[in-house]
């Protein structure tokens, strides 16, 4: 008679529990060291993003009354929280486009602003925008020009 023997693994196939524990542990560290460099990021694209969206819908708006598109008044201003081109008044526009402005920003001396066909504006402006990461000045002079500080 022959003698058979059974080979039993020393490991079975898986992950242990504290496998696992490790894994969830490793990712919750590099989770908690990020979080500071994300946020930072969020803030500084949302100041970034605001301003371009300031800039270019000045931009549109002195093209647009140059260009006398529509026979209309084209203009910029701050309403409820938001950057508005419009055409028309900012209050009942005929044609708008808004633009949120994040919580964590504050944009300051944005008034109602339309633009003649030479593409200058009713008043020169100081808008400022502020967050917790930066702050700038987007400033209108009389002819037009945009310079951000």
């Amino acid at each position: 008679m022959s003698k058979q023997h059974f080979v039993f693994a020393k490991y079975s196939a898986g992950i242990t529990l504290i496998e696992l524990l490790l894994v969830i542990a490793l990712i919750a560290l590099i989770g908690a060291a990020t979080t500071p460099f994300l946020s930072r990021f969020v803030l500084q694209t949302n100041h970034d993003t605001t301003i371009d969206n300031l800039i270019s819908s000045i931009r549109k708006a002195q093209t647009y009354a140059m260009d006398g598109k529509n026979g209309e008044t084209w203009g910029v201003c701050n309403t409820s929280g938001m950057i508005r081109f419009y055409s028309g008044s900012c209050g009942s526009p005929t044609y708008q486009e808004n633009f949120s402005i994040p919580g964590s920003i504050s944009l300051s001396g944005l008034s109602d602003t339309t633009f003649n066909q030479r593409g200058e504006p009713s008043g020169t402006l100081s808008i400022s925008i502020s967050s917790d990461i930066d702050n700038n000045t987007v400033v209108i002079n009389s002819a037009g020009g945009i310079t951000v500080n």
